[in-house]
């Protein structure tokens, strides 16, 4: 069975949202090269609607030189999760996730032969994906650093989670790796 593995920057605080906007001080080669080992094993993408309009009015126009990952984003298949949007044809490869059984249809995606089914953003679909037992494995990138307001991992939910493994970088960001108790 297939993986379904999230990336996401945190603040000390537990921020998770629009980390554009604090976490690229800390952004070195080092924490670079951490991002760049979750594609390693991934040949597919998961996202959110959020998620999907901001990268897909991006990355169809990105280069490896401007963003590492602009071409496995380009070219790998992407699943994007969505109560409202209608159609996902603009970037290529891209599918429609909607409907009654968005369970069902992940399930079904992770039992299919495969690589890594790969999270980045998508804030409310992580969320979703821990409550349903779905995710496997969460990295965080703590930044050294509280930001005071923005979305945090925690929707109201307790999630046991175990610690994989653990590091520090020389600028102070802490990589923790999770796993979870999928159903």
């Amino acid at each position: 069975m297939r993986k379904i593995v999230a990336g996401l920057f945190s603040s000390l605080d537990g921020v998770v949202e629009a980390p554009e906007t604090w976490s690229m001080p800390f952004s070195t080669a080092e924490t670079g090269a951490a991002v760049l080992r979750l594609f390693e094993d991934a040949d597919t993408a998961l996202l959110g609607r959020g998620t999907y309009e901001q990268w897909s009015a991006f990355f169809p126009y990105a280069t490896n030189e401007q963003v590492p990952t602009a071409e496995w984003m380009n070219s790998s298949p992407k699943y994007v999760v969505s109560s409202s949007l209608t159609s996902v044809e603009e970037w290529k490869n891209s599918r429609l996730v909607t409907g009654d059984d968005v369970d069902g249809q992940i399930r079904a995606l992770k039992e299919q032969p495969g690589g890594t089914i790969n999270v980045g953003g998508s804030i409310t679909l992580v969320q979703w994906l821990m409550r349903n037992g779905l995710l496997d494995e969460l990295y965080l990138q703590i930044n050294p650093i509280v930001v005071g307001s923005g979305r945090t991992l925690a929707d109201g939910d307790q999630i046991p989670m175990t610690l994989a493994s653990s590091r520090t970088f020389a600028n102070g960001v802490i990589e923790a790796h999770y796993t979870l108790r999928t159903r």
